[in-house]
């Protein structure tokens, strides 16, 4: 009777603790998306959250020794997340066996050095290839069949039409998120990105299977189900090719989008988003994260599907992913051309937050995405290259420490983006009942930042180099400049620092917005800041050239009226 009593309470405790473990992983603490006024916010311990981040480079997070190198830079940098790859040939070299040491180690050392982790699943593609696949899929072309070119050859890039490939892919997320849940005890890691700019440089896979499937296969129901719905806010790239075809609601992807580089980039634009989702979806079930997805966007408005990686979730099929993903909750742009702000309003609408995983290094970029599209994440590329920038670091800084004001106004209309150049130096922007008109001061220096309306009279302006003139459109009353003051945020409190008049605001007719002079040492290793200023021109911050820097300021101005 006593070892029956004995094994009664052991089996107790053992329960207990299972529902214990489970208790912590509830979806009440995972992280979530959460609609916020017109924004939509990640929230972290169910506290909105910024993620101030960097990419590391693609083979960075293979090697534990070579990461204990990085950790340390990336603190420099100010950086609150990080975005680091786990290969699936690293992760089960061999079927069905895994290895977990890059997993572990990655979530206890972003933990240590108290940043939030985004885990990249480089998987069946990367950039439209499969280099990053085990050994044994590679070697079994019959059981993972690959893409056939045009000219009936076989190439080393994994078929999407593949249901094997598929599960597999599955099997293995699947068993990562598994560890995550077992190890991550702390919200380290935040979202997830299944695969990485996915699709093929070709118009269509030429296999037998998938040529009979686009020429006989009827559209599925989903997706016209999805047309129909939305078909007042459907991208143009598919609502004109749906309707240049007659808008047909059933038949062959031929019949309803017309045979045309267009019909197909959809086609292979469904299974990809589908085979993803599945992935997704496999990884959800144990371990519900965010997930998004990113893409190689096109380059050039004449490029053709095939130019640019086809099948992958490019703005112009952003339709065909929320219709055929459901688990994938964000589609995001990797930026590198310098029309980053007509990119950021391709990829942010009502059912999708920006997120920016990959762009080059400008902090320019960072401050118009949070402000002016209310984004959930910045991440430049090949972060740990930034180390010895100081405008980069200290204008992290500065986001970090603004991020509870930010995230309090994303979705309010109430917070606008401020990026001038030499050949954009004016800009006229709305808040409330007041126009606010910017003017760049040196078009030769970068020139970027945000303003945020805190109170009918009170106007918060961060950033460098440019200048605002406030007026309101009422004919009956006048605005006028009260104080200006520069300070920054201390823990969410505001701590005054100089109040500026006379030179500094011309006697308040005008706020200038200098930004924050840093001091170089002697000893500092100070690494060049090369910006892009105007269309061919570059802003180089280098060593032999400067004593200090000046980096984004923090000023409050508050404003009287009165009566003409």
């Amino acid at each position: 009777m006593n070892n029956l009593k004995e094994i009664t309470i052991i089996l107790v405790y053992f329960l207990i603790s299972i529902v214990a473990v489970e208790a912590c992983y509830s979806q009440e603490s995972l992280p979530y998306l959460k609609k916020n006024g017109s924004a939509t916010q990640l929230m972290v311990n169910d506290n909105p959250f910024l993620m101030v981040a960097g990419e590391l480079h693609n083979s960075s997070a293979s090697s534990v020794a070579y990461m204990n190198e990085i950790w340390p830079k990336l603190n420099s940098l100010n950086l609150n997340t990080v975005l680091a790859s786990v290969s699936w040939d690293q992760f089960e070299p061999k079927e069905g066996r895994f290895d977990y040491e890059m997993i572990d180690y990655l979530i206890a050392n972003a933990r240590e050095n108290n940043l939030k982790l985004v885990i990249i699943w480089f998987a069946s593609w990367k950039n439209g290839q499969s280099s990053y696949i085990p050994t044994w899929v590679k070697k079994d072309t019959k059981r993972f069949p690959r893409v056939k070119n045009k000219e009936g050859q076989l190439t080393e890039t994994l078929s999407v039409f593949s249901q094997e490939s598929m599960r597999a892919d599955a099997r293995a997320f699947a068993a990562m998120m598994k560890r995550i849940k077992q190890v991550d005890k702390d919200q380290t890691v935040i979202m997830m990105q299944p695969e990485n700019e996915v699709g093929i440089f070709q118009n269509i896979d030429y296999n037998k299977l998938v040529l009979d499937k686009y020429n006989k296969q009827n559209v599925p129901e989903a997706l016209l189900t999805y047309l129909k719905k939305n078909e007042k806010n459907l991208k143009n790239e598919v609502r004109s090719v749906w309707e240049n075809a007659g808008s047909k609601t059933s038949g062959t992807w031929k019949q309803v989008f017309g045979d045309n580089p267009q019909s197909k980039e959809f086609f292979m634009a469904w299974h990809y988003a589908s085979y993803m989702n599945y992935v997704a979806e496999e990884g959800r079930k144990v371990l519900d994260l965010p997930m998004f997805v990113n893409a190689w966007i096109v380059q050039k408005p004449e490029d053709l599907p095939g130019v640019y990686p086809n099948g992958g979730p490019v703005s112009r099929v952003m339709d065909i992913y929320k219709a055929a993903a459901p688990s994938i909750d964000v589609i995001c742009p990797d930026i590198y051309l310098s029309n980053y702000k007509e990119i950021y309003a391709m990829y942010d609408r009502e059912d999708n937050p920006l997120l920016v995983p990959e762009s080059s290094l400008d902090p320019a970029r960072a401050f118009y995405a949070f402000a002016e599209h209310d984004a959930i994440c910045f991440s430049p590329f090949g972060i740990e290259d930034a180390v010895g920038d100081l405008l980069y670091s200290q204008s992290y800084e500065v986001l970090n420490e603004l991020m509870p004001l930010i995230t309090k106004y994303q979705g309010t209309g109430k917070m606008r983006g401020v990026h001038l150049t030499k050949e954009e130096q004016d800009a006229n922007i709305k808040l409330g009942g007041l126009d606010v008109a910017l003017k760049i001061q040196n078009p030769d220096e970068p020139a970027f930042g945000l303003v945020i309306q805190t109170d009918e009279m009170e106007l918060l302006f961060v950033g460098m180099n440019y200048k605002a003139t406030i007026s309101q459109a009422k004919r009956k009353e006048i605005v006028y400049v009260d104080q200006v003051i520069e300070g920054k945020f201390i823990d969410g409190k505001w701590i005054d620092g100089r109040w500026l008049n006379g030179d500094e605001t011309y006697h308040n007719e005008l706020v200038r917005i200098f930004g924050r002079e840093v001091k170089l040492d002697a000893d500092f290793e100070f690494q060049e800041t090369i910006l892009e200023v105007s269309g061919g021109d570059q802003f180089v911050y280098s060593p032999g050239n400067v004593n200090s820097i000046f980096v984004p300021g923090v000023y409050k101005v508050k404003l009287y009226k009165r009566v003409l």
